[in-house]
């Protein structure tokens, strides 16, 4: 097999997130989206709902802070870090300093560095250079340092796919268990009515 381990900074861009002045706040007529970590299903590429509309108005937005598809979000801060792929989602957008944002370069597949970086071997890297007690981070340039394999594009086309396919085996099972508690939330509730309707009678 055609691979060899190489740095992030070697096969992706590592940028800061938009460090916004206050509480990001929807506005009316606010013309970039901004994209949170509630928004994010952790292992999962991202795919724009109207639910998640939050939009604010900058006279100016520099280059590096734009968000593209295939750009990978990594969360920076908290004891739980994780990457996800951008699919879908209105342009502008920006994400908050929370986030790096991962510029992949013409070497790697986007997919397959998202895979990679949600990956047990990779999270061992980030335990390792992870510092902070109160709020933990991990430091930009130590995450360029860190490394992934980097084999053949066919072999990282394979990856990608099936990590598309847990991705979306992950969210199929997600959706089941919440219709089965919506299911068991109307049982109950109309089991409750009739029984109350049968004491009135």
């Amino acid at each position: 097999m055609n691979r060899r381990i190489v740095r992030i900074r070697d096969c992706a861009e590592v940028l800061s997130g938009f460090s916004a002045k206050g509480a990001i706040i929807d506005e009316p007529g606010g013309t970039v989206q901004v994209i949170t970590a509630q928004h994010l299903s952790r292992a999962e590429p991202y795919r724009y709902r109207e639910e998640h509309k939050l939009r604010i108005r900058l006279s100016r937005v520099s280059e590096k802070y734009l968000l593209g598809f295939g750009d990978i979000l990594f969360m920076s801060r908290g004891p739980k870090n994780y990457a996800v792929l951008l699919a879908e989602f209105p342009r502008p957008a920006i994400a908050p300093l929370t986030f790096f944002i991962l510029k992949p370069k013409s070497n790697i597949i986007p997919a397959y560095l998202a895979w990679c970086l949600n990956q047990e071997p990779v999270k061992t890297q980030l335990n390792e250079i992870r510092t902070g007690a109160g709020t933990p981070m991990i430091p930009k340039q130590e995450i360029g340092e860190m490394t992934v394999p980097l084999p053949s594009m066919v072999m990282q086309k394979q990856i990608a796919a099936l990590g598309d396919l847990q991705s979306r085996e992950t969210s199929l099972l997600r959706d089941l268990i919440e219709q089965t508690e919506l299911l068991q939330r109307l049982t109950g509730q109309t089991l409750l009515n009739r029984l109350a309707q049968n004491e009135k009678e």
